[in-house]
C-alpha cells in the first residue's frame, strides 16, 4: 500500500489518484486542495492548470511552475480549516500549511484558498495569505507565539523552525 502524499493516511489509489488521472472529480474543496498538493509533489502541472479558474489562472505559466516545482521537495500538508459546503453553495475555502524544502531550507506555505463550483466540479479560484499578528498563537499548531515560531517573508513563504 502506498500512502497518499496529501497526508490523508489513505491509500493513494483510493485518495488522490482518481482525481489526478481525471477519472473522478474532487467532490469537495478539501479533496481538491489535497489532490493539488499531490499534483505539485508529483510534478503534474497539467492537473494544476486544469483545476484552476479566475484570478488563479491569470498569468499562470506552466513552464515556470514546473521549473519551480522541480526544485521543491514537499514534506507534508496540514489542513487547518475546511468548512463543509452544502450544495447549492458554489464557494468554499480551505486554510492549509504546506511544508517543503527549497535549496535545503525548510519553508511553509500558509494560505486560505478559495474554490468555486462550476459546471459540476470544483476549481481553485484564488488564495490569500492570512494575517497573523506577531503575538498570536502560531497557526502551525506548535502552541508558541507566531514571532517565536514561524514568521512571514515577502514571497509568502514562512521559514519553518522546529
Amino acid at each position: 500500500m502506498i500512502l497518499c502524499p496529501c497526508g490523508s493516511n489513505q491509500n493513494f489509489e483510493q485518495c488522490c489518484q482518481p482525481y489526478l488521472e481525471q477519472k473522478e472529480q474532487a467532490p469537495t474543496p478539501e479533496k481538491l486542495m489535497r489532490s493539488r498538493y499531490t499534483a505539485y509533489a508529483q510534478l503534474n502541472i497539467d492537473y494544476i492548470a486544469a483545476t484552476m479558474k479566475g484570478p488563479a489562472l491569470l498569468g499562470f505559466d506552466a513552464n515556470a511552475t514546473l521549473a519551480w516545482a522541480q526544485q521543491v521537495q514537499w514534506l507534508n500538508l496540514k489542513i487547518l480549516a475546511a468548512p463543509p459546503v452544502k450544495m447549492p453553495e458554489t464557494k468554499g475555502s480551505v486554510e492549509f500549511m504546506a511544508r517543503y524544502l527549497l535549496q535545503n531550507q525548510e519553508n511553509i506555505l500558509h494560505e486560505i484558498s478559495e474554490f468555486h463550483f462550476e459546471n459540476g466540479r470544483w476549481y481553485y479560484y484564488d488564495g490569500r495569505t492570512p494575517k497573523v499578528d506577531r503575538n498570536d498563537p502560531c497557526p502551525c499548531g506548535s502552541g508558541r507565539k507566531y514571532k517565536k515560531c514561524c514568521y512571514q517573508t515577502p514571497e509568502n513563504l514562512i521559514p519553518f523552525k522546529s
